[in-house]
């Protein structure tokens, strides 16, 4: 009689849980954006949990003992599982503020690969979480650590020579700009083959250039390559050779 009872759990478990997760996702796929993808997963997620509720009842009727013995266990092991969720929790806040803080210094400066980067150093941070969460619960990550220790090497060497050779032509811009505002100041008038205009202001990477209303960026390093001449407020004449 407990077989039968317990086939009745099984059965009963799959059927609800397959009601349920068309229900489920039925109400995800009513949603828009990103919800809408998650559909079935939140589907099968819901599913797998009541099939598995059916076989827990399932098994309090064929070997009630067991049962016991697993709630004990669960129990005991439930700090484990706590703290594991803790690990994942802080580490998704902490690749939060090390991805937007990367986006807001590199972003910038670098572009598309600007763009990559943070989303780069929230998934390393998310991976280190998991592993630490792994080894919360028991499982055994030797394997993992090698593998990820050599991946984030690899990683930082490739990441050591994006900015190095990404930075170059920054620093260069920034050096010929220093070297400009010796010569050049807000208010003088620059005339070249390049560009003509009252300079407006000094940027750290261009020359902002007023012409007859058009605004324009010279780079630095262009402006400080081409001869000019500088016509100053007080109707002072330099040139730059």
């Amino acid at each position: 009689m407990d077989w039968i009872w317990a086939g009745v759990a099984i059965v009963g478990g799959s059927v609800i849980g397959g009601a349920a997760s068309k229900i489920t996702k039925q109400l995800f796929e009513k949603r828009k954006g990103q919800v809408a993808e998650l559909a079935p997963a939140a589907a099968s997620l819901v599913f797998s949990l009541t099939f598995v509720i059916g076989l827990l009842i399932a098994l309090g009727f064929v070997q009630p003992d067991s049962l016991s013995k697993l709630r004990d266990d669960t129990i005991d092991y439930l700090p484990r599982v706590l703290s594991a969720l803790i690990v994942v929790i802080l580490g998704g806040v902490v690749g939060t503020i090390a991805s937007t803080a990367a986006r807001e210094s590199l972003g910038r400066t670098m572009g598309r690969m600007g763009e990559q980067i943070p989303r780069l150093v929230k998934g390393i941070i998310t991976a280190f979480a998991a592993i630490l969460a792994a080894s919360q619960l028991g499982i055994d990550t030797t394997v993992i650590n090698i593998v990820v220790a050599a991946l984030v090497a690899g990683l930082a060497l490739a990441f050591a020579l994006i900015v190095g050779f990404g930075s170059r032509p920054v620093a260069t811009e920034i050096a010929s700009g220093r070297a400009l505002r010796r010569l050049v100041a807000p208010g003088d008038r620059i005339e070249s083959s390049l560009a003509n205009g009252t300079v407006v202001a000094m940027h750290p990477t261009a020359v902002e250039l007023d012409s007859q209303g058009t605004v324009s960026l010279v780079p630095n390093t262009e402006l400080a390559d081409t001869a000019f001449t500088i016509t100053r407020p007080e109707a002072d004449t330099a040139t730059n050779d």
